[in-house]
């Protein structure tokens, strides 16, 4: 990291062309960092400048595998990850400990990052669904108490809503057809709301674990050849539980799948609309 002292050495105008002209796609989809790049750098000299735009391009260049490990890692385990307001260096660092097999401590860091969320995914509902706000926060009212067995049913129909809302279709498939559809449909909606239309641009890559395989979305026979019947709970998978098969999944971790998605979904329609 570096800092110069710009005053006197370049326009403020050659500076706000190079930021627009360098810029487009990172502020349409990481504004924190953007923020933080603003607060953080006084840009100055043409090569340092220059050299600034390196690190941030390199950057960029290096996110797609880790977002793919990290989305795909999570996704299979039943969490859908809201990682619009994170640093950009938290896949790496989840990339880091997947590949070193840490699989406690990724769950314990997950739970603790969505529980850490839970003020602004409620704040973000009200903002981006108001019309679904009523019932998701009674279902969040739900969590807090502790009373998981009427917030997870409740989160998770909301969920293929709000998915229905964003998409006008169904979230909740593993058939690899109806995923690719979800990713053109996630492409078309970028274009019409002038992002770049491509799998490997950012706004894509953060949100784009609601394409992913998951056992949240395991068919009954599927979830049930999984199912540890000496097991004290269930995992978190939308059929069992929606169609009363389920009797054990009233868990916190569950729950805290369930907000997760709703918030990532939160995420997805700020996307769309940045």
């Amino acid at each position: 990291m570096f800092r110069v002292n710009i005053n006197n050495i370049i326009s403020d105008d050659f500076i706000k062309k190079l930021r627009d002209s360098q810029s487009e796609i990172l502020k349409k989809s990481l504004s924190p960092l953007l923020k933080e790049i603003r607060e953080e750098y006084a840009l100055g000299q043409t090569e340092e400048f220059k050299k600034f735009l390196e690190t941030i391009e390199q950057e960029a260049s290096e996110i797609p595998p880790y977002v793919n490990k990290v989305h795909s890692y999570f996704a299979e385990l039943g969490w859908f990850v809201p990682f619009y307001s994170s640093s950009l260096h938290i896949f790496k660092e989840y990339a880091k400990l997947i590949d070193l097999e840490k699989h406690e401590l990724i769950e314990d860091n997950i739970r603790n990052y969505i529980r850490g969320k839970l003020p602004e995914i409620g704040k973000n509902i009200e903002e981006v669904f108001p019309d679904r706000h009523k019932i998701i926060k009674t279902a969040l009212d739900a969590h807090k108490d502790e009373n998981y067995i009427l917030a997870i049913p409740t989160l998770l129909a909301q969920a293929d809503g709000m998915f229905s809302d964003l998409l006008d279709k169904t979230f909740y498939t593993n058939a690899a057809h109806k995923l690719e559809d979800i990713r053109r449909r996630l492409l078309t909606k970028f274009a019409e709301n002038g992002h770049p239309p491509s799998t490997s641009s950012l706004g894509f890559l953060l949100i784009k674990q609601l394409q992913e395989k998951s056992i949240i979305h395991e068919s009954f026979g599927d979830f049930e050849r999984k199912l540890d019947s000496n097991s004290e709970s269930d995992p978190l998978n939308r059929h069992y539980i929606l169609h009363g098969k389920s009797l054990k999944y009233d868990t916190e971790e569950n729950s805290l799948k369930a907000i997760s998605l709703i918030g990532l979904l939160c995420d997805c329609r700020k996307t769309f609309t940045i």
